[in-house]
């Protein structure tokens, strides 16, 4: 009998740290093209404060009159992590750290889209997520994929279970755009847990705390969320199942977890000869690397710069390494019933 394992992934697993996370962007006008539900608060009731820029909403408690024999002071304003940029509601932004709201329209992470602009602050300080669904392996956009945004720490323990943050359904561009009633508060990170008719539960990361605890931005860091083919996942299953170093009870990809990445430039193309390798010198994972004719050698990426992880630990580092230089990483994890995504920009 295959044996059972989940373990905990960290929300950096999915999150590019060479190249720029959040200088990504594109289109403002993409509510008439996505059907979004928020789907309740957070598990928190406030927000972190880190600026002293005013998120328009000012104090809200009463004002006393000259004829109290005491004082009546108002609570004191929210304020939001993240706001505090120089650009202005409507004006050009390449990363929500451009806006004094925290907010930039953005949808994709490579490349940048042109037109993206700073947008209001979410009410009570919730976190708007943006984003577009992505085939992992064509790289084109997927209509009608239902995405819970949940707490990473629940992704890794149910992850067809876990408890919504927000909802959404992409529209026929990909895209989603939903906002958390009210600040987020979990500890680790959020993800993105999407679903769709030909696709197996694929997770990618989408923020981290901000304050290193349990409160975020205003605005979500990753945009770029994956669905990869089950018919994907079982041809590469069947194809690492012939690797006698993998243990069978590892396998299929998917069910018994495992992680799919891609090490990619700039401009989104895939890199050859990157080597992922973790920081942890016990490490048990596995890591190998997507040939162009379905096979898999244990090197380096061929030029699909695909590469997938199997058995990682707790929360375990890896680093990517392309001529001899560290050009990004990050963290990776597992969970029985899902897949995970890392994704490096190493351009």
């Amino acid at each position: 009998m295959k044996k059972s394992k989940t373990w905990l992934m960290g929300i950096g697993l999915m999150l590019p740290l060479a190249g720029c996370p959040g200088d990504d962007s594109s289109t403002e006008d993409t509510a008439a093209n996505d059907s979004t539900t928020s789907s309740g608060s957070a598990t928190g009731s406030t927000g972190g404060g880190t600026t002293d820029d005013p998120t328009g909403m000012g104090p809200t408690g009463d004002t006393a009159d000259s004829s109290d024999s005491a004082d009546t002071t108002s609570d004191p304003p929210m304020e939001c992590l993240g706001i505090g940029g120089a650009a202005a509601e409507g004006e050009s932004c390449t990363a929500n750290s451009d806006c004094m709201s925290g907010v930039c329209t953005l949808f994709t992470d490579v490349p940048v889209n042109e037109d993206a602009v700073c947008d209001p602050t979410p009410a009570d300080c919730g976190t708007r997520v943006t984003g577009t669904i992505f085939d992992f392996t064509t790289g084109e956009p997927v209509a009608g994929a239902d995405v819970v945004v949940a707490a990473a720490l629940m992704a890794a323990t149910n992850p067809t279970g876990a408890t919504p943050i927000v909802t959404a359904t992409s529209g026929a561009d990909g895209r989603i755009d939903a906002t958390s009633d009210g600040p987020v508060m979990e500890a680790i990170g959020i993800v993105g847990l999407v679903s769709a008719g030909s696709y197996f539960l694929t997770a990618t990361g989408l923020a981290s705390p901000a304050d290193g605890a349990t409160a975020y931005e205003v605005g979500t860091g990753i945009h770029d969320i994956w669905a990869v083919p089950e018919e994907d996942l079982s041809t590469w299953s069947d194809a690492l199942s012939m690797d006698a170093m993998i243990p069978a009870e590892s396998l299929p990809l998917g069910e018994f977890g495992g992680v799919v990445g891609l090490v990619r430039d700039a401009e989104g193309l895939p890199i050859a000869g990157a080597a992922v390798s973790s920081t942890n010198a016990g490490s048990g994972a596995f890591v190998r690397y997507l040939n162009d004719d379905g096979t898999f050698n244990d090197m380096e990426t061929s030029d699909l710069g695909v590469f997938v992880i199997i058995d990682p630990s707790l929360a375990e580092e890896f680093e990517v390494d392309v001529g001899g230089m560290v050009v990004g990483g990050g963290t990776a994890g597992s969970t029985n019933g899902a897949i995970f995504t890392l994704i490096v920009n190493a351009g």
